[in-house]
């Protein structure tokens, strides 16, 4: 009776270790996406960083380009900053006050944009700005 019932017993060993091997499995799988994850995610981080570093260098550039009197077109895209940043000037509208006393120059907006729009390298980063030159 016992060869018979050694006989029945066959495999079960492998039924519990493909359950195992599977779980194993599924754990390196979601440790491996956790990292990507995170990989991205601080990747990401220092992308918009960078944005924002290329808008304020793209201020800065308008605002040494701006004198009183001078017109918007003096202010140029700027493109290939670090970070592959295209600084972008739109709709800048320049107007006196009080007898060409004051100068006011509006854009309406400044954006720094990196990546393909759609892929997950795609950052960007905008803001309206008023300068006042005398």
């Amino acid at each position: 009776m016992t060869v018979r019932a050694r006989r029945h017993e066959r495999g079960f060993a492998l039924i519990g270790a493909l359950f195992l091997l599977v779980v194993l499995a599924a754990l390196g799988a979601f440790a491996v996406r956790i990292n990507m994850t995170q990989r991205h995610s601080s990747t990401l981080e220092l992308q918009e960083m960078r944005a924002q570093a290329a808008l304020q260098a793209g201020l800065e550039y308008a605002a040494a380009r701006l004198a009183p009197g001078v017109p918007c077109n003096s202010v140029q895209n700027i493109a290939g900053l670090p970070g592959n940043f295209t600084v972008t000037f739109t709709n800048c509208v320049s107007r006196s006050y009080n007898g060409n006393t004051v100068f006011i120059y509006t854009f309406q907006e400044i954006a720094a944009t990196s990546g393909a729009y759609g892929t997950p390298e795609y950052v960007r980063r905008s803001l309206r700005n008023v300068r006042f030159t005398s």
